[in-house]
């Protein structure tokens, strides 16, 4: 077919080695993707990596379940957030079924794990997928126009994101949608041009080929693993000399818990414990979030990092109020005294699991008799962490007591709020 179309527009046979070799090279670096290819095998470095499949308002849209299943065939995890004409083209049960996740429709869809689903969404990802791209998501995302789900969360992400158009070519070669795209490369995305096929939208007998339905489902999965390989998920670090070099060397805006809000069941546990005079121990405290919101709770606060850097910038966060920082590590502590309240919001869950009994060590004897201890966890393969339920942190803890547990978010994933009692 490719010979028949270049003889027709060139008015003349074209040789057939020439044509050989630029398919070959496009081949080789990735413009084309070879049909014939074997199917692709499940990739360990991509085992558990979050995808946002976002999906717009193109007919492309009725082989989102071919996408996902090949995402899952990579090892991905994959959530999916709809524009309200995309909703017209999938099954939104199917793709429930397929995900085992909700799938999202709206920015004021909300639910205790995702009150704010578009920051939510942007921050669990690991790559967002637009797939299809219509031409009114491409313009609202080169815009920055976050009136519909998908472009807020493109927008909100700090993800890699892999953008697909898919309209008719008389759209796709318009000075508009060329501005647009051309503003997406700047912005950093991943353009996956189109292929050859034909306009869908039109009658069946008026349907002819042309350059503009988005590139295929198993297009899409191979150019997602060639990307995550880019961004490969970072290790925890472990020891003091490692926690120090990531906040020294990282800027905060690559450090997802350092923008975290203070979580609403958090806030209302730390209100609920706040009496005169009461003494709270902040874990890990980070930028100061826990710290600074205890203190104007009325709590004395001490505030822990293993961090000096980090201890640094919580301290300049809030000079004015009367905080005491100091550089400890949780599994051999140096602090003396004993607190009213212990707030361990994301240390616990960074700790390599052979250090939990340190931890508890330093929790159970810094918790004053009757005192509280509040900690957030995340649940599930989560941003690379170790992740601990109830009722293991309760095995943790022998000499207190499990009082509560509220769902919450950290960092973008599901976590949990456990609430614990001294038995003292």
């Amino acid at each position: 077919w490719l010979f028949a179309e270049l003889a027709e527009r060139s008015g003349g046979a074209v040789p057939a080695q020439p044509v050989d070799e630029l398919i070959a090279v496009l081949v080789r670096e990735g413009v084309l993707i070879d049909a014939l290819a074997p199917a692709i095998s499940p990739n360990p470095r991509a085992s558990g990596r979050r995808v946002v499949l976002a999906i717009s308002g193109a007919i492309a849209a009725v082989d989102a379940p071919v996408l996902v299943r090949g995402l899952h065939a990579l090892g991905c995890e994959v959530r999916i957030a709809l524009t309200k004409t995309a909703q017209r083209f999938v099954a939104i049960a199917a793709l429930d079924a397929l995900t085992h996740h909700r799938v999202w429709r709206g920015i004021w869809q909300r639910d205790e794990r995702a009150p704010v689903p578009h920051i939510n969404l942007a921050e669990w990802a690991e790559l967002v997928i637009v797939w299809p791209a219509s031409a009114t998501t491409i313009s609202r995302i080169a815009a920055g126009d976050c009136s519909d789900l998908v472009s807020a969360v493109v927008t909100a992400t700090r993800a890699p994101v892999i953008v697909a158009p898919s309209m008719n070519d008389a759209m796709l070669g318009s000075p508009a949608v060329q501005t647009n795209l051309d503003a997406l490369r700047t912005q950093g995305r991943w353009i996956v041009h189109g292929t050859l096929g034909v306009e869908v939208a039109h009658r069946p007998e008026d349907r002819v080929l042309m350059f503009g339905p988005a590139a295929p489902a198993s297009a899409i999965v191979d150019i997602a693993r060639h990307v995550l390989a880019q961004f490969p998920r970072p290790a925890l670090p472990e020891g003091a000399a490692a926690w120090e070099q990531l906040w020294s060397t990282t800027p905060l805006d690559q450090l997802p818990w350092t923008h975290d809000p203070i979580d609403a069941p958090l806030a209302a546990a730390l209100a609920s414990h706040a009496t005169p005079g009461a003494r709270l121990l902040d874990l890990g405290t980070g930028t100061g979030i826990v710290a600074i919101a205890a203190a104007k709770l009325g709590y004395r606060v001490i505030a822990t990092e293993i961090s000096a850097t980090a201890l640094g910038r919580a301290r300049g966060a809030a000079p004015e109020l009367p905080i005491l920082f100091a550089l400890d590590d949780v599994t051999c502590s140096q602090l003396d005294g004993a607190f009213d309240v212990i707030a361990d919001r994301g240390v616990l869950h960074c700790l390599p699991p052979a250090h939990r009994s340190a931890w508890a060590v330093t929790i159970t004897s810094r918790c004053a008799p009757g005192g509280h201890v509040l900690v957030v966890v995340h649940q599930g393969r989560e941003l690379s962490t170790h992740p601990i339920t109830a009722a293991e942190l309760a095995a943790l803890l022998p000499e207190l007591t499990v009082v509560a547990t509220t769902p919450t978010t950290l960092s973008g994933g599901p976590a949990l709020l456990v609430a614990l009692q001294h038995s003292r």
